[in-house]
């Protein structure tokens, strides 16, 4: 390797034609995230983790106010939040330079926000503050050298539960109940099994966890809480499969959105317990990077990086098949993949710009206009 791209263009959508992935020995990773890891290590010679690595973030809805939390500059982990309808952005560093080298993944837990990220030795980092105090404590959920990508993390009843892929590729599962400190770690898929960060919901009594394979194929994982063993569904084979998967419960159905070949944007949909999973195109040779999915009513709603960086929107009613498409902001707006949330009758999406910069971007439902808010200035996030 002669030569060494810059983190900006390592941002930039990476729209690819469906592939094989040749057999490597060794960790093989294949997400956007742990491709600029594994340059970073073979080129500078520095810690998989030792690189910047997503300025993807994380966005809840708490009360009336949203709350954002993304890898910063100097990988320190930052704190957003906002109450609805003013455009007033306080901070609050959750973790200082050198703590945070993934996209974190944020919940709300009663009176608490949580949040988990990848650490600077491959740790996974837990970190949660009562809501209001600017108080932020921290845990480690499992050492060093044990975590290779993003978090996924739910609140289940009385516990949290945390989803990542470890050393060799394993899919490993962490819970804790609320307030105790103690992690406990169950293996869901063995070694070669997980080429992607997680996605993992909650479905009644069951928790699910989606991932990229060793194929670039789409698996799904589910185990009762608390009794039994994790099982397994075989989604979409060889070559489908080019992004972290976005999951949602979708009533009695599990939704998923991929990037998949000829840089489709697909939909798989599944009745719970069927196991039969059916697919659809929502956008043709058109999106790069990881799909944000909602539930908004009786619609589904995604957004995702499209080309030249524009940041775009879709959404379908449930059973229709019919996706209509909406562009957020134009050319060169959006680097990284955007988190959306449903904050009342508006939807709320969030992306990083092409200058290290934030901004969150608000619709009410049914109509097409975008307002856009700086969260953080050009320069935080890099």
């Amino acid at each position: 390797m002669s030569t060494t791209r810059s983190a900006t263009s390592l941002a930039r959508p990476c729209l690819r034609r469906g592939r094989k992935r040749s057999a490597r020995s060794g960790m093989r990773i294949t997400s956007r995230l742990s491709a600029f890891l594994a340059v970073a290590v073979m080129v500078l010679g520095v810690t998989a983790a030792q690189a910047k690595a997503s300025a993807t973030p994380s966005m809840i809805l708490n009360g009336a106010a949203v709350n954002i939390a993304v890898q910063s500059s100097n990988n320190s982990l930052t704190f957003y939040w906002a109450f609805n309808g003013t455009s007033t952005w306080h901070t609050e560093t959750v973790a200082g330079p050198g703590t945070t080298y993934s996209a974190p993944s944020m919940i709300l837990d009663g009176n608490t926000v949580d949040i988990a990220a990848m650490g600077p030795d491959n740790e996974l980092m837990f970190y949660w503050a009562t809501v209001g105090t600017g108080t932020w404590h921290a845990e480690t959920v499992a050492g060093a050298g044990t975590t290779y990508s993003a978090p996924s993390m739910i609140l289940d009843g009385n516990t949290v539960n945390i989803a990542a892929m470890g050393t060799e590729n394993i899919l490993w599962f962490y819970w804790a109940t609320i307030g105790t400190g103690t992690w406990s770690p169950e293996m869901v898929a063995g070694a070669g099994s997980t080429f992607s960060a997680p996605s993992m919901i909650l479905d009644g009594n069951t928790v699910d966890i989606a991932i990229q394979g060793p194929d670039d194929d789409l698996w799904f994982y589910s185990k009762v809480i608390g009794v039994g063993t994790w099982e397994f569904e075989f989604i979409a084979g060889e070559d489908s499969t080019f992004s972290p998967p976005s999951m949602i419960l979708n009533g009695t159905a599990i939704n998923i959105a991929i990037q998949g070949p000829d840089n489709n944007l697909v939909y798989y949909w599944t009745t719970t317990g069927t196991g039969t999973w059916s697919s659809e195109i929502v956008a043709a040779d058109s999106i790069g990077f990881t799909p944000s999915m909602i539930l908004n009513g009786n619609a589904v709603n995604i957004t995702a990086v499209g080309f030249n960086s524009v940041l775009d929107y879709f959404w379908a009613s449930n059973g229709s098949g019919i996706w209509h498409p909406e562009t957020i902001a134009g050319d060169n707006s959006a680097f990284f993949s955007p988190t959306m949330i449903l904050n009342g009758n508006t939807v709320d999406v969030t992306a990083a710009n092409g200058r290290a910069g934030l901004i969150l971007y608000s619709a009410v439902n049914g109509s097409t206009t975008w307002q856009a808010q700086t969260v953080a200035p050009n320069g935080s996030l890099g």
